[in-house]
């Protein structure tokens, strides 16, 4: 048995810790899901409900249908389980990238504290192995292929090549060596990896062989599936020679404060970058964890880290992410990790002075306001703000993404922010600064 030596220390069975699956009705490869999840997670699974259709795009739409899909959700979430996957590749490219996502909002809404659609996972799969060009094999016919790769190119990354199989049908029947000599037949030298499509391809066996033939990752529906759904847990997959798998086991995230960032700003044969993510989390336990890993898997570093209260329910996590790492792919890998429901993930650059602790930041910027006098600009830089204003009278509470705090003498500081609306947090960091700017100013 494979057990604590190749897997880690786990807690015991704990429903809570399982992996609720929802496969179309002709899935016929249940063992092979098992294949890649170690003891002792546990999955349950259940199925959409039948359609008398061959294997198209209107077959596709059928089974990923927002009602079954929250019937599935609703059924998977009765033994308590964490992370609820959509194992279907069709059934989530069929309609894009607003079709995946609508995917992923009836499942929260349906009650998913974690969702994932296998689309979805292979774009975080293709981030974290950092392959933006990508040979892609199905078993479907071309128009269904097409769609494959319409999604991947709304998510900036280009298909080198498409083979596939044309079957109408019981793709589970599909051997190996078909799988193989599709790959082959895929194949470019431009492919930074090879994925091969539908999660009723057994496709577990060949994994690790092609990847040594092609000199390449070789990424296939269920894997990704499984891949994404154990990250969500904090726990690895089971894949021995697998570079998905071997990747994500070596590479972790890295949460550290650092006295000069530009040895981590900067990776081989990129350029120093910084960005700053901002995102609304789930109050609750592993939330800040999968955040971590997602930074992680877009190639990111998190060197700053700040948490906002929100509601009762929720916060806002900023972070200070270094490393050459594309924004839109750092904003795709934070959204696909937290899930739809967390709400909008927000990307911007971020400044170097930025990495300056919150207590030493907001102390200068105080210095700087009294010997320049100019607590305007010291408040913008405070709160990232687009501008800030002095208006005689305080502006209307109604709008977010305007804060508004008593000036320091008369009248009120107004800060106006269009990318991200203020916290509660940023609102009293706010009105304490300019308190401090008051005594400052009033001390001889």
């Amino acid at each position: 048995m494979r057990m604590q030596q190749e897997t880690g220390a786990f807690p015991p069975p704990d429903p809570a810790g399982g992996i609720g699956v929802i496969v179309p009705f002709d899935f016929a490869l249940d063992r092979e899901l098992w294949r890649w999840v170690p003891e002792p997670v546990e999955l349950h699974l259940t199925r959409t409900p039948f359609v008398p259709s061959p294997v198209t795009a209107e077959m596709a739409r059928a089974i990923s249908d927002p009602e079954p899909v929250r019937s599935a959700t609703r059924d998977l979430l009765h033994p308590g389980t964490g992370v609820v996957a959509y194992a279907c590749t069709s059934g989530s490219f069929v309609d894009g990238v607003a079709g995946e996502r609508a995917l992923l909002d009836v499942m929260h809404e349906a009650g998913a504290r974690h969702a994932l659609t296998t689309a979805g996972a292979l774009v975080s799969a293709l981030g974290a192995l950092g392959a933006g060009r990508v040979a892609i094999v199905t078993p479907y016919v071309d128009s269904l292929t097409e769609l494959l790769g319409a999604f991947l190119a709304a998510h900036g990354i280009s298909s080198t090549s498409a083979v596939g199989l044309g079957l109408l049908g019981q793709i589970w029947r599909v051997s190996y060596d078909e799988v193989v000599a599709a790959a082959r037949a895929a194949d470019r030298p431009d492919a930074e990896a090879v994925f091969i499509s539908c999660t009723n391809l057994a496709t577990y066996d060949v994994i690790a062989p092609l990847e040594r033939e092609l000199g390449k990752p070789v990424l296939t529906a269920n894997q990704v599936t499984m891949w994404a759904a154990l990250q969500a847990m904090g726990v690895p997959a089971y894949g021995p020679g697998q570079r998905l798998i071997a990747r994500s086991a070596a590479d972790g995230p890295h949460l550290r404060a650092v006295p000069d960032p530009a040895p981590l700003l900067r990776r081989s044969g990129g350029s120093a970058t910084l960005h700053r993510v901002r995102v609304r989390l789930p109050d609750e336990s592993g939330a800040l964890a999968r955040l971590a890993e997602a930074v992680a898997s877009a190639g990111g570093n998190i060197l700053g880290l700040s948490v906002h209260g929100q509601d009762s329910e929720s916060v806002v996590d900023e972070l200070v992410v270094g490393g050459a790492t594309d924004r839109d792919l750092l904003a795709g890998a934070v959204r696909a990790a937290v899930g739809r429901a967390a709400g909008a993930v927000l990307v911007t650059e971020a400044d170097p002075h930025d990495l300056v602790d919150g207590q030493t930041r907001a102390l200068d910027l105080a210095a700087q306001a009294v010997q320049t006098g100019d607590p305007a600009s010291a408040l913008g830089a405070l709160l990232h703000a687009d501008a800030v204003d002095v208006a005689d009278e305080e502006p209307a509470a109604d709008d977010d993404h305007v804060l508004a705090v008593p000036a320091p003498g008369d009248g009120w500081l107004v800060a106006r922010r269009s990318w991200a609306p203020f916290t509660v947090t940023e609102s009293a960091r706010a009105e304490a600064f300019v308190r401090a700017l008051a005594a400052l100013v009033a001390t001889p």
